[in-house]
């Protein structure tokens, strides 16, 4: 089962699982990115971060077959990630073990993200979970795209 911590600088968060949690998860975010790839959308940043948070789940796969390992992701990246695999879950063909893997990174960052800073997290969820309500996938990552721009210009002062 994937487990996760908070680091000391409470910036980052270890995901630890076995080889076959960890196959897992990347077969569920390979799947839940395809939705981004079949709309054309594969050079945002928004699908550079699915990227991103795919190959760290590769990395750590390939570092240790067979042991309990994991790999390292910011917290916001987490919050992102995770909101936006829910999300545009609803776009794609998933089984209930995709929905296990959504629901224990929502439980991962929960226990690590919400303590460290409750007003970015609920604004982020916020947005994710009306953003695709309002607009259509395309305006969703578009927008989605601004927002992850501003926060990353906003942290880099």
């Amino acid at each position: 089962m994937l487990t996760g911590c908070l680091f000391e600088n409470r910036v980052g968060v270890k995901i630890f699982g076995d080889t076959s949690d960890l196959i897992s998860l990347h077969k569920t975010v390979r799947k839940i990115n395809m939705v981004i790839v079949d709309y054309e959308l594969d050079n945002t940043d928004v699908s550079n971060l699915l990227v991103d948070f795919l190959e760290n789940i590769e990395k750590a796969i390939h570092r240790n077959r067979g042991m309990y390992y994991g790999f390292q992701s910011r917290w916001i990246d987490l919050l992102i990630v995770s909101s936006l695999l829910r999300s545009l879950s609803e776009h794609a063909v998933t089984d209930d073990m995709d929905e296990i893997n959504m629901h224990l990174l929502e439980y991962i960052i929960e226990q690590t993200a919400l303590s460290v800073n409750k007003q970015d997290y609920i604004a982020i969820i916020n947005y994710i979970e009306k953003g695709l309500l309002c607009v259509g996938i395309k305006q969703f990552i578009k927008g989605f795209d601004a927002i992850i721009n501003n926060k990353y210009s906003y942290e880099k002062h």
